[in-house]
């Protein structure tokens, strides 16, 4: 069958990328401004991180909501509405006029892309034939994805030094209105009929709950150096939540989170894995932006020295099919396990003396090929050994389990960080602040060690490299 993809395919292709991609782009712009806007607020350090997780939070949790709804309502319905919400809560963002503001408009962005994201990759699966020209839809959906991370620190550098932080969001609304309306020009396929299932509301609002909880909890400052009462409830609350979580999805007719495929191995420990990895890189990517404001960066300049993690990134998703087909998922993963261990120790050793070039810049470019290729293992290792009709369901949970690890990974990694600080008895701020950062990637290593005791646990009864095309926000 030929790749050459029809015009009105293309012009589908071209919308549903674009959508992904402001979506992405979004996430990383937000990561430079993060210095900007913790200035702007005057926001403690306990709380900056609150404007990455509550994004991460709501996508994770309404991921599996906005693959349904797109099945039930139609694709590209869900798709404008996703759009829709994401461009008021960008207008919403811009308008904020206190940390509480932008933070929840952060939260409802994440809602919005976590319909816009399912419903595309629907279309992308509904529209294109299997066969060569779905494969080269997806590589481009991919490819964009990747593109809009690494396009994101660039972008929101110059926004930010030029126009402010506001300009980010900004953004969102005239490219999200042209989506929109160009959404209204396109025929799509009409979508398999389904039988409508109710949506599993009980199990969302109580995984939603819980985690919430957790994350606050943990963020809870401690008071003289202990854990208040106040905070061991709210965690005893938030593990009780997710508790009553499992049971819920134990009984549902139809679970947010079939628990049934829980017994498969490769999925538990790709799942337990991804978590612990998108824990670490969002920590890691958080603290390095506070660690380039702390050494004088500009906005830009710090867009700029993430764009080698970026690009490496994009780079090796392309070739990490063939050594996983060459030498499976399982040692794809181990390798990068260690090769990550590696880069956050060497990380924490960051201080305001270290040369970019010979500090920063070769763990980046390594960071990028490793942090590459083990996001498109955990993907394959958790679909490998599931029946191929259920590999949307697991891909949903693998994808799930990766952002609720940006959010309660980088609450952990926070919390560690500010303890640390606020614990120091140094005069100079810079110095208490870096002993935070230190003992945060520490931990971060640690994590990745743990993922490596996994990967040598993950089973795999084969080196096929399925086809799950999930993009993942960070």
């Amino acid at each position: 069958m030929s790749d050459k993809i029809s015009k009105s395919n293309m012009f589908l292709l071209i919308i549903v990328c674009l959508a992904q991609f402001i979506e992405v782009m979004n996430s990383s712009t937000v990561v430079v401004a993060l210095p900007s806007i913790q200035t702007a607020f005057h926001m403690q350090s306990n709380d900056l991180q609150w404007i990455v997780t509550s994004y991460v939070l709501t996508f994770a949790c309404f991921l599996m909501i906005g693959g349904r709804a797109s099945d039930l309502l139609g694709r590209k319905r869900v798709l404008m509405i996703g759009l829709t919400i994401f461009a008021l809560a960008s207008l919403a963002g811009a308008l904020a006029t206190n940390s509480v503001w932008l933070i929840a408009s952060r939260a409802i962005q994440g809602i919005g892309a976590a319909l816009s994201i399912p419903a595309a990759m629907s279309l992308i699966s509904n529209n294109f034939p299997v066969g060569p020209q779905r494969n080269k839809a997806f590589g481009i959906f991919g490819a964009l994805g990747s593109g809009g991370a690494a396009a994101g620190s660039i972008v929101g550098g110059i926004l930010t030094d030029t126009a402010g932080w506001r300009s980010l969001f900004y953004l969102n609304v005239p490219l999200g209105i042209l989506l929109i309306i160009g959404l209204l020009f396109v025929k799509v396929s009409p979508s398999v009929k389904v039988v409508k299932e109710n949506i599993d509301w009980f199990g969302l609002i109580s995984v939603l709950a819980g985690i919430f909880i957790l994350v606050y909890g943990i963020s809870m400052p401690d008071v003289d150096g202990s854990w208040s009462a106040a905070k061991i409830a709210m965690l005893i609350v938030g593990i009780l939540v997710l508790v009553l979580f499992v049971l819920i999805e134990k009984s549902a007719k139809n679970p947010l989170m079939p628990l049934r495929l829980f017994k498969i191995r490769s999925l538990v420990t790709s799942n337990i894995i991804g978590f612990l990895m998108f824990s670490y890189v969002t920590g890691f990517m958080y603290f390095s932006t506070l660690y380039f404001n702390e050494l004088g960066y500009s906005s830009l300049a710090t867009g700029l020295a993430f764009l080698p993690l970026g690009l490496t990134s994009i780079v090796v998703t392309q070739i990490t099919p063939f050594f996983m087909r060459k030498f499976g998922a399982k040692r794809v993963l181990i390798v990068t396990q260690i090769i990550n261990a590696l880069g956050m120790f060497w990380l924490s050793n960051m201080d305001m003396d270290k040369s970019y070039t010979l500090f920063i810049l070769p763990a980046f470019i390594v960071l990028g090929l490793s942090i590459g290729a083990s996001f498109t293992a955990v993907i394959v290792g958790s679909v490998q050994d599931v029946k191929s009709e259920e590999h949307g369901i697991a891909g949903g949970i693998v994808n799930t389990f990766l952002q609720l690890g940006g959010s309660l990974g980088l609450s952990i990694l926070a919390t560690v960080a500010t303890t640390v600080t606020a614990s120091a008895h140094i005069e100079s701020a810079n110095t208490a602040l870096l002993l935070g950062f230190h003992a945060a990637l520490i931990v971060s290593g640690c994590f990745a060690i743990i993922a490596l005791i996994l990967a040598f646990m993950s089973g795999g009864k084969s080196k096929n490299t399925a086809s799950v095309p999930l993009e993942m926000h960070g």
